[in-house]
């Protein structure tokens, strides 16, 4: 069954992980260590402060729990860029270039949501995939063509490319398996079953053979990229998941791989959680986190719409 308080854990998980990446964010690997919570860095904001991957993930929360589609959405993603809303200190510190530009398409030049985002190669960064994670709760009693077109819609508002629908489908089918009870490595082979006959070009899905390996774990670390290119950073995640038994552990050894560190850190955070709800983050974690009464609300609200109780 899932709770009210799992749906919490969840969003809690990823946003916890996502702070902890935040004062490192581009830094090199190796070259810091992160064991705790703490402020400052690469943006000067407090300890607890997390970025536009809970920014945007509670924007579509939201979304999801009223019932709106992609243009209520982007609608939301416009009060983010312009007043700073769904921030932790009511001002944005971040935010990705193709998802700004899309931003941009929607409200300037009056694109509609569904195809504001780049559909160019170049554009396949992971702004999408960090966000897309509610859909898994949202998504878990639809059929699989209503899945898919959810996923789609939702993720071509910032990220048009079919290499990140690719990664967004696969990664909200794995989440979903996971909260059907399905540990991690079986939930993505039974993701990647579905994916593999979505239509999908063969070329865009050989790109993703490592996620879906089942020997992909043993894989030296200095082997795992750690970048904001789309498949290095969901491969991270995956990588970071597939090799800690806590997620106190997971969330340390993706912010400590360097550069992205607070998506990695999130998505892998995420990646984690859906198989280990009643799980929290440790409690110094927990009471450093900055909450809001925004953020509150939609997580609440989110919570009573799409729990089993």
């Amino acid at each position: 069954m899932i709770t009210k308080q799992k749906i919490r854990n969840f969003f809690e998980a990823g946003m916890i992980a996502d702070a902890l990446g935040v004062p490192v964010e581009f830094n090199q690997r190796d070259t810091y260590t992160v064991s705790t919570m703490q402020g400052y860095g690469t943006y000067n904001q407090p300890a607890g402060s997390w970025s536009d991957d809970s920014s945007l993930t509670l924007c579509l929360a939201e979304t999801l729990a009223e019932k709106g589609d992609a243009d209520a959405c982007m609608t939301k993603f416009v009060d983010y860029l312009e007043h700073g809303s769904y921030t932790p200190s009511g001002k944005l510190f971040d935010i990705g270039n193709a998802t700004r530009e899309a931003i941009f398409n929607f409200e300037i030049k009056s694109t509609s949501a569904i195809e504001a985002g780049s559909r160019s190669p170049s554009a396949n960064g992971n702004g999408a995939l960090m966000r897309i994670a509610p859909l898994a709760f949202a998504c878990l009693k639809c059929a699989r063509p209503e899945r898919q077109r959810q996923i789609r819609e939702f993720t071509t508002i910032t990220h048009g490319h079919i290499r990140s629908i690719i990664a967004n489908d696969l990664y909200v089918e794995c989440l979903r398996a996971m909260l059907l009870g399905m540990p991690l490595i079986e939930a993505m082979a039974e993701a990647w079953d579905v994916i593999e006959v979505a239509g999908y070009p063969q070329k865009e899905l050989a790109l993703f053979k490592n996620i879906h390996d089942t020997t992909f774990a043993i894989t030296p670390r200095q082997n795992i990229r750690s970048s904001g290119y789309v498949i290095d950073s969901f491969e991270a995640a995956m990588w970071c998941a597939l090799n800690e038994q806590t997620l106190r552990g997971v969330c340390l050894l993706a912010v400590n791989l360097g550069e992205d560190t607070d998506t990695i850190a999130q998505i892998a955070a995420s990646l984690y959680a859906a198989g280990h709800l009643d799980e929290q983050a440790p409690p110094p974690w927990r009471y450093v986190l900055i909450h809001t009464r925004q953020e509150e609300r939609i997580v609440e609200t989110f919570a009573e719409k799409f729990c089993d109780e």
